[in-house]
């Protein structure tokens, strides 16, 4: 029998502002032909950037050389620099200080800088743009400058895994099991609508990338983050990456996708209101539509999207929320971080909201025994 979650629903309902009204009506433009000089140009100016953000990977390398280093010790996935020569490694799923000479905090906060501009971002301190998450070739890039990082600039660099894993490759390494591998590969191919939940560093995105491998070639596919991590097989794929210093936030990604003739739509990870415009999306003519966020199971990943859409630009109240995600999402993966090693805790399938007590209906598919 399915389980039946109930969350109280509040006295008061949480009201954002009301949603930015957007326009339906076709609009027509001349386009003239453009200036074959004009085209050269832009092309030289595309050259240029390119070639002033491979400068900005050296010089950054360059300035956190040792931290670097740490990478070419055997299993490290991952480098914590906590100010002050205080480093930490992740080597096999398991955290070891490091030791560190050489970085000084010029060095640092240069560095962050250097990066967030190749990003075409700034980065100030004392203010919210001294929060940068980036990419570099390789490496996914996330600093805090001093004087909010209390003990000096602090920052976090991920190596991405070159080698894209598949389903069969969790089923060799025991994380899930044949039988749950054909469910999931199944469900992806039939496009049902799925979350990946789970804390820092389960593993979300890369078992979201091992799903994507399941969806058929043929298909028409947008994708929106902040840091670009996923690597789809599609033919037909439009990514969109998330600027919020100029103003491109994934609502803008999501509503600029609706007018890209998308089959399905991939957000990176669901963390504030942008949660709100992903149900609707995914609940008006798009079908396998997939995302990650953070929650500690896979009942509690449902609470979490309702904190999320309760962000968002209009003022759904609480009830039609659950309703919406009670008949758009269907299915819901839990992972988790035990002894250094990432599974897959449970597994469920969404069957709805029961109206005598608005408590979503919850079929467990799977759930991991200790």
């Amino acid at each position: 029998m399915p389980s039946r979650l109930q969350k109280p629903l509040p006295t008061q309902s949480k009201l954002a502002e009301k949603r930015n009204s957007s326009s339906n009506s076709d609009s027509f433009f001349y386009i003239p032909r453009t200036n074959p000089f004009i085209i050269e140009q832009m092309s030289l100016q595309l050259d240029a950037t390119a070639k002033n953000s491979e400068k900005a990977f050296d010089l950054i390398r360059a300035r956190l050389s040792p931290l670097f280093e740490l990478f070419q010790q055997e299993g490290v996935t991952e480098v914590n620099f906590n100010g002050t020569d205080d480093a930490w490694i992740t080597r096999h799923g398991r955290r070891e200080q490091a030791k560190v000479k050489g970085i000084s905090e010029v060095s640092a906060s240069s560095a962050v800088r250097e990066l967030a501009s190749s990003m075409g971002q700034e980065s100030v301190a004392s203010t919210a743009t001294s929060i940068v998450d980036a990419k570099m070739p390789g490496f996914r890039f996330s600093a805090i400058l001093s004087p909010i990082a209390a003990r000096g600039t602090a920052l976090s660099i991920r190596k991405h895994n070159p080698r894209v894993l598949a389903l069969k490759d969790y089923v060799e390494q025991g994380v899930i099991n044949p039988e749950i591998a054909q469910v999931l590969s199944q469900k992806v191919k039939e496009g049902k609508n799925m979350l990946i939940g789970g804390g820092t560093d389960s593993g979300k995105t890369t078992f979201l990338n091992a799903l994507s491998r399941e969806i058929p070639v043929d298909e028409r596919v947008g994708t929106i983050e902040d840091t670009r991590e996923l690597s789809l097989i599609v033919n037909n794929w439009l990514a969109l990456e998330t600027n919020a210093q100029r103003g491109v936030t994934a609502t803008l990604c999501l509503k600029s996708l609706m007018r890209h003739s998308i089959d399905r739509i991939i957000c990176g990870e669901l963390r504030d209101g942008a949660a709100a415009d992903f149900i609707s999306s995914a609940n008006t003519g798009h079908h396998g539509c997939m995302s990650t966020l953070h929650c500690n199971s896979a009942a509690t990943a449902l609470e979490r999207l309702e904190d999320l859409c309760l962000q968002g630009e209009g003022n759904w109240p609480l009830p039609a929320i659950r309703r919406n995600i009670g008949r758009t999402i269907q299915f819901v993966a839990h992972f988790k971080k035990h002894d250094g090693k990432r599974r897959l805790n449970e597994l469920v399938e969404i069957l709805g909201v029961d109206p005598s007590t608005n408590g979503y209906l919850i079929k467990p598919i799977f759930q991991h025994q200790e």
